[in-house]
């Protein structure tokens, strides 16, 4: 029956989620009910909903699965309703705060307008002259003192009282409604809002009567911006960075901010822009020093100040670098609406996120290359000596994956996203590696790392070009190199370092400092070793150099494609240079 799988000997409901919604963000907060379709930890609709059926008996999973359906199509409308109609908008006590204070101004500029013009209440006396339209007569003051007077004292009761009465409720719905945010009748923020409005009155009320009896009393300017653009708006236009030419922020980074701003978000509100400060940043960030790695679904679920209240001590912490780049995103964010004009009226904003951590150089750069002994254990172990193939290491990519880093230098993400056609053979019959963003699935770090890497001829010895070439007889030159990394391959390529650390640890060297990267950092030494000038394993690596002068001299190859300055024949001779003698004999 459709949506009904077997695996390991009992049947699963899967049911893929429609496009509109399979691996779209989630604004939050989401209902607690929408839950099962999404994915926590990137705060994205999954792409597939899966529930055991909790039997191995056929037919039974075919009754079982009928009330599954229902639910999944129950919940997809549901999701549907809240993509469109967005989330019941909460509000934080920042913003409370700020209603609050706006609502004393208004009062205070009331009372002035009131004195200017005066009450016109003018009981004409024989002794006095007729009044001249400025300012207050006696009988207004007189008049104006008492309903002060009634006002202060009803509203001093309600303070006493914590009852906020019905015109204080009317303030905040008129208030609430101008700011067009949307709160639930039964949301505890109507209550914080009526007492904060109970005291900005009483406050107001004070000044006031320090103003009837003649002290001079100001009124506050009213704040910038009570509610502008917000930190998840601010985020949607960093991500969406402009239109087609326009450089934008890699997949990957934009997950992460999005994991950001939603934990922000829980701990603060989604504030306005304007209104964030560097108080906010700091507290933010300190929870995020208390904030694991990693977590259990069910504690990862929590919103961020209630997770903090937990027990976390037994799980790893996250490091001052991963906590920078968290902050440096969120800055990234800020800086571009501040581009678009955002804080035009703030001529002293200043980043808030510049908050990050002092990193002692050593953390900086934690990785080291491999030592020989480790490559020779290495490619001693099961996946090359005896040809295995475990299930994490996702088919060939087990073999493949740390055989082209060792000979080209090349990133985990820039070998995972190739296609077919990015294996070419160029002028001279020399194959190559065509490293670049140009499908609409392949991001690279920096516009350096596009690049056209030689295959070494190791690679070419082992077989490299016979698979490309026995793939592309069945698929089209835009398939994905790797049957198990078809786009979106982030999660997955996620999944198989994971994997590859695991296996690294087993056979090889269980050490954080050596890990899939490490591979680059081995052959940027290879490079030295073997007298490559830097100029040229730059350009092999992708890695920026040489100033404005190195986009000088580049040439377009037949196949249309830029070359880097410099030819692909004397890229290929240098490569050829390169050679791990203990390892590989040949």
């Amino acid at each position: 029956m459709k949506f009904v799988q077997r695996r390991a000997g009992r049947y699963e409901f899967r049911f893929p989620l429609p496009d509109d919604l399979s691996g779209k963000p989630v604004a939050p907060p989401w209902p607690d009910t929408l839950a099962l379709l999404v994915n926590v930890r990137t705060g994205r609709f999954k792409t597939e909903l899966i529930r055991s059926l909790k039997t191995n008996d056929g037919p039974t999973a075919d009754r079982r699965v009928l009330a599954h359906i229902a639910e999944a199509q129950r919940l997809i409308d549901q999701a549907r309703r809240f993509l469109r109609d967005g989330p019941v908008a909460g509000i934080n006590a920042d913003q409370i705060g700020a209603l609050a204070r706006d609502h004393q101004i208004h009062l205070l500029g009331q009372d002035e307008a009131i004195r200017t013009k005066g009450l016109g209440l003018d009981l004409a006396r024989d002794e006095e002259p007729p009044h001249d339209g400025l300012g207050m007569t006696l009988d207004d003051v007189r008049t104006y003192r008492m309903l002060v007077d009634e006002l202060d004292r009803y509203t001093r009761q309600q303070a006493a009282q914590m009852r906020p009465g019905a015109s204080t409720s009317a303030f905040v719905n008129r208030a609430v409604e101008a700011q067009g945010i949307v709160l639930a009748p039964d949301d505890p923020a109507w209550r914080q809002l009526e007492l904060a409005f109970v005291k900005a009155q009483r406050d107001a009320l004070a000044g006031i009567q320090a103003r009837l009896n003649g002290d001079e009393v100001a009124t506050p300017e009213r704040p910038v911006e009570l509610n502008g653009l917000t930190l998840t708006a601010a985020l949607r236009l960093w991500a969406e960075a402009g239109g087609a030419g326009a450089r934008k922020p890699q997949p990957s980074s934009i997950a992460e901010a999005e994991r950001a701003v939603r934990r922000f978000v829980e701990l603060h509100g989604d504030m306005p822009i304007s209104a964030i400060t560097k108080a906010h940043a700091r507290a933010f960030r300190d929870a995020l020093v208390r904030l694991p790695k990693a977590l259990p679904a069910r504690l990862g679920r929590l919103p961020l100040p209630e997770l903090l209240k937990q027990d976390l001590g037994k799980y790893p912490r996250r490091n001052a670098q991963t906590i920078n780049k968290t902050l440096a995103l969120l800055s990234g964010a800020l800086a571009r609406a501040e581009r678009d004009g955002h804080f035009e009226a703030l001529p002293a904003w200043t980043n808030p996120f510049h908050v990050g951590f002092d990193v002692a150089p050593a953390e900086r750069e934690p990785y080291e290359p491999f030592s020989i002994a480790e490559l020779q254990r290495l490619f001693a172990s099961p996946v090359f000596a005896r040809g295995e193939r475990p299930v994490g290491g996702r088919g060939e990519a087990a073999y493949w994956f740390p055989l082209i880093a060792l000979f080209s230098g090349a990133r985990r993400t820039e070998i995972a996203q190739l296609k077919i056609g990015d294996i070419r053979q160029g002028d001279g019959g020399i194959w190559y590696f065509d490293i670049t963003n140009e499908g609409a699935d392949q991001n690279l770090k920096t516009a350096s790392s596009a690049r056209s890497v030689p295959i070494h001829h190791e690679l070419l010895r082992l077989g490299m070009v016979d698979m490309v070439t026995d793939r592309a007889k069945r698929h089209s030159p835009k398939a994905p190199l790797w049957p198990a990394f078809a786009p979106p391959i982030d999660a997955k390529t996620k999944a198989w370092t994971k994997w590859f650390g695991r296996y690294l640890g087993e056979h090889v060297v269980d050490h954080s400092a050596k890990t899939f990267h490490s591979f680059r950092h081995t052959f940027k030494r290879a490079c030295r070793d073997a007298g490559l000038s830097e100029e040229v394993h730059n350009a092999l690596t992708g890695h920026a150099g040489g100033g404005v002068g190195r986009r000088y001299g580049r040439e377009r190859r037949a196949d249309g494609t830029l070359d880097c300055g410099i030819s692909l024949a004397r890229l290929s001779a240098e490569m050829d240079k390169i050679a791990y003698k203990e390892i590989f004999s040949t």
